[in-house]
């Protein structure tokens, strides 16, 4: 037993996970532009993880979520295939509740395989709806797989995939559920239909697009506390909302003042929205201590008392934050640390050669951040950080972004993030104490994920 469930304990759980939503792109984060009545709302209602950080991009984020562990040790380096098919031998916390004897439901984007038993289907979840072939395909008019059937459906596919969880929980409401909620927007293709468009018709058309679909999320996130509202759930159910990386790159969008975006490891690409509602117990507010992806697998288990074997407590990255629901002001290990890597490395195969292609060490609110370029002359991953460094290329959708920079020196770089969102003053050579001991914590990080990349990269071959 991880731990013990409490007295007032919540009996269902929501994860919803949103796709390519930056922090800066909520009405209550100070975006001046884009409106979010439901999102803000609920922000007012739930205790509020300020410091919260997930991977550069959404497949790494989706394996360290489903695992509680880094993404790496799951086998999931990228958001291409083979790479980000995640390890058959990692457990997910689907597979934990539905042990548990949980109902368990994913509506909408799994992106960790779906060949062989890579599917959601094997991998804990009794009800499935998602795309074929796990890619992210057209928002309109989708063929989507209901239990790996292929299913034709009419409309906008995220308000689908809301009103299929809708129904999911009314279904399941008399028995304790897990409904996973990944959704594929506002990621692109930039498509949404014209009225969630027309309030921003003063923008350019691609961030237009963009904040549409922001509104579209955010009254779907609207029908879903209405439902548990109505039916009594938001009395027993813990509702997580989270997103799955920095803001996106090539909209002219505002990302809370923070240097990088999507696809970076600098604060700006790594940093999420992350509130938690259970009205029962937790008083709503915020809590700045350093947490992020790999926390929410402990968390579910400690807070539902689930049964864990000792073998998986073991392999957990992350740490249960139950205490800081309970009393934000309280504080978790002084020594915790966790680390961030951009990944996405060509092939399985060359990860020893990115060991420091743009690699991340959090500890209260320092970042170590490293960016080394490998020396192969045709790798794709450094040649756009080598561009990126010097101002040179262009980013996706529309135009770039100024403060998505990157720095090619190859040596480590140490920011106070809470002082310097932007991440402009290097504190290294004032503080060498403190980088070289979140250095060293990197280092033995490396060496012990090190055998389980090299298996992966043997079973890809």
């Amino acid at each position: 037993m991880f731990g013990t469930a409490y007295g007032y304990a919540p009996k269902n759980v929501i994860l919803v996970l949103i796709d390519d939503l930056g922090y800066g792109d909520l009405g209550a984060h100070g975006n001046p532009v884009v409106h979010t009545p439901n999102l803000d709302a609920l922000r007012e209602t739930s205790v509020d993880f300020t410091n919260f950080a997930v991977s550069p991009t959404c497949a790494p984020t989706r394996a360290a979520l489903m695992t509680g562990k880094h993404e790496f040790k799951s086998s999931v380096t990228h958001t291409i295939r083979p790479m980000r098919n995640m390890d058959l031998d990692s457990t997910t916390i689907a597979e934990v509740f539905q042990r548990n004897g949980f109902a368990t439901g994913l509506f909408g984007k799994w992106h960790l395989g779906q060949s062989g038993r890579y599917g959601p289907w094997f991998r804990g979840f009794d009800e499935t709806l998602t795309v074929e072939g796990d890619n992210q395909r057209s928002h309109f008019d989708p063929v989507l797989l209901r239990n790996r059937e292929p299913v034709p459906f009419k409309g906008y596919r995220t308000d689908i995939i809301f009103g299929e969880a809708i129904d999911f929980i009314k279904r399941h409401h008399e028995e304790p559920f897990f409904c996973y909620l990944p959704t594929y927007t506002p990621h692109a293709p930039l498509k949404v239909p014209e009225k969630y468009i027309e309030p921003y018709k003063h923008l350019d058309p691609q961030t237009a697009a963009y904040y549409g679909m922001v509104a579209n999320v955010d009254e779907n996130l609207g029908r879903l506390l209405a439902e548990m509202q109505q039916t009594g759930l938001d009395k027993n159910t813990l509702l997580i909302v989270i997103t799955d990386n920095g803001g996106t790159f090539g909209v002219d969008t505002w990302n809370a003042g923070m240097r990088g975006r999507k696809g970076s490891a600098w604060r700006g690409g790594t940093r999420a929205i992350s509130f938690w509602r259970y009205d029962e117990a937790y008083d709503p507010g915020e809590c700045g201590q350093m947490t992020g992806h790999v926390d929410v697998f402990p968390t579910l288990v400690d807070l539902f008392g689930l049964e864990l074997e000792d073998g998986l407590v073991a392999q957990l990255d992350g740490d249960s934050l139950r205490p800081l629901l309970e009393d934000a002001d309280v504080e978790l290990s002084g020594a915790r640390m966790q680390v961030h890597h951009r990944g996405r490395w060509p092939e399985p195969s060359l990860w020893r050669d990115h060991k420091y292609t743009h690699a991340v060490v959090r500890w209260k609110d320092y970042q170590l951040v490293r960016t080394q370029t490998c020396d192969r002359p045709d790798c794709q991953l450094c040649n756009k950080i080598r561009r990126r460094a010097a101002g040179e290329g262009h980013l996706g959708y529309s135009k770039d972004v100024e403060n998505y920079r990157m720095t090619d020196g190859g040596a480590w770089e140490l920011y106070d993030i809470k002082a310097d969102s932007f991440q402009e003053h290097d504190l290294a050579s004032e503080k060498p104490e403190i980088r070289d001991a979140m250095a060293a914590y990197y280092e033995a990080w490396w060496q012990g994920v090190a055998p389980m990349l090299a298996r992966s990269a043997s079973r890809a071959e």
